[in-house]
């Protein structure tokens, strides 16, 4: 008797979400020590933190029973700027996918000796495909701008940084390094995947998202939109058979009405259907749109995912100054089951994890 009631408990809790797609999906309440931990660069269950170091944006993995996350780190005597130029890719290991997660190493640098992306890796995001790590993530393809500089340089020093930040901001490209390991070694790209085409957007491509379904890698990334002289952010999804493209965008962006980023996406089983959340610029909330090819979106119809801030188990709300770069882990159905945000609040740079509970 109680494995029939089970059952049709499970049946009805599937029928509900079938129907209320992710209406009802809400987040559970942070134990007040997640602020102070945070703040205090104190590593932790929810807090992704690092003394000396800013932390900006995090992409977890299950992988043989453990979970993975790699994150966007920079040295804090760079501040908040040195995400463009001096920004490396870690790599932390937990048993829980909220953490705490512990450093293992660091799976891409900011400075290389050679390839197209020899300066910067930021903004990670991985999947696994047949047993293999496929992790985006963005770099400066910069040689053509020393090249046009006719600069004897191979590699620049701060003061070119300073003063070609705009230049730099423009070289952004993505790029994809496979392994069987999640501690690498990392096999990069020899070109960018993704490169703007001056045709659907210009300047970069970063911030890339990915999902692998139905033998197909789809994509959405940022570029510029080449319709407004000034920089406008908007966000284009591509369609490639292989990890290292070429991928083919449509013309149609995501959403054209303000200016968005830091997509993360992911196909729900039970609903078959895709779903991504992203910042919206300036604007307190961070939005969910749906799919149901992966090509054309929509805003859902519960349009805020989540306002940017955290309730603690004591009722308070804590509203950091920014939270960006969200990323959703899902279960093996393609179910949300944990949120992990960029955030940043009094100088300090992390990354909080918030558990998803589906009603």
């Amino acid at each position: 008797m109680s494995l029939s009631c089970q059952n049709k408990s499970t049946t009805n809790k599937k029928e509900v979400i079938e129907k209320t797609g992710y209406k009802h999906l809400n987040f559970d309440k942070l134990p007040t020590s997640v602020k102070s931990d945070f703040l205090s660069q104190t590593r932790s269950s929810n807090v992704l933190a690092e003394d000396g170091y800013y932390i900006w944006g995090t992409t977890v993995l299950k992988w043989k029973g453990e979970y993975h996350a790699y994150y966007s780190r920079w040295n804090k005597k760079y501040k908040h700027d040195g995400w463009m130029t001096h920004c490396e890719i870690a790599h932390a290991v937990s048993s829980k996918p909220e953490g705490p997660f512990k450093f293992v190493n660091v799976v891409l640098r900011d400075k290389k000796t050679s390839g197209w992306d020899i300066n910067n890796s930021h903004n990670p995001y991985a999947i696994v495909v047949d047993g293999k790590i496929c992790l985006y993530y963005i770099s400066n393809d910069m040689k053509p701008l020393l090249e046009n500089d006719k600069s004897n340089m191979t590699y620049p020093d701060s003061s070119w940084f300073a003063e070609n930040r705009k230049r730099l901001r423009n070289s952004q490209r993505i790029g994809v390094a496979i392994s069987d390991n999640p501690s690498g070694p990392f096999l990069r790209s020899e070109k960018p995947v993704v490169q703007p085409d001056n045709i659907k957007f210009k300047n970069i491509a970063v911030n890339p998202s990915i999902i692998h379904h139905n033998d197909t890698y789809t994509m959405i990334m940022k570029g510029d939109d080449v319709n407004k002289k000034k920089w406008f952010r908007i966000q284009l999804v591509g369609t490639s058979s292989s990890p290292n493209g070429p991928f083919k965008f449509a013309s149609k962006p995501v959403y054209d009405k303000a200016q968005t980023e830091d997509a993360c996406m992911w196909f729900d089983k039970v609903l078959n259907k895709y779903y991504m959340v992203c910042h919206v610029m300036r604007k307190p909330n961070l939005a969910l749109f749906n799919s149901e090819n992966g090509t054309d979106w929509q805003l859902d119809e519960r349009s805020v995912f989540m306002k940017k801030e955290f309730t603690l188990s004591d009722g308070t709300k804590w509203k950091p100054e920014r939270v960006e770069r969200p990323f959703v882990l899902t279960n093996d159905k393609g179910q949300p089951i944990m949120l992990y945000v960029a955030v940043a609040d009094k100088n300090v740079n992390g990354n909080i994890a918030i558990p998803i509970k589906l009603k």
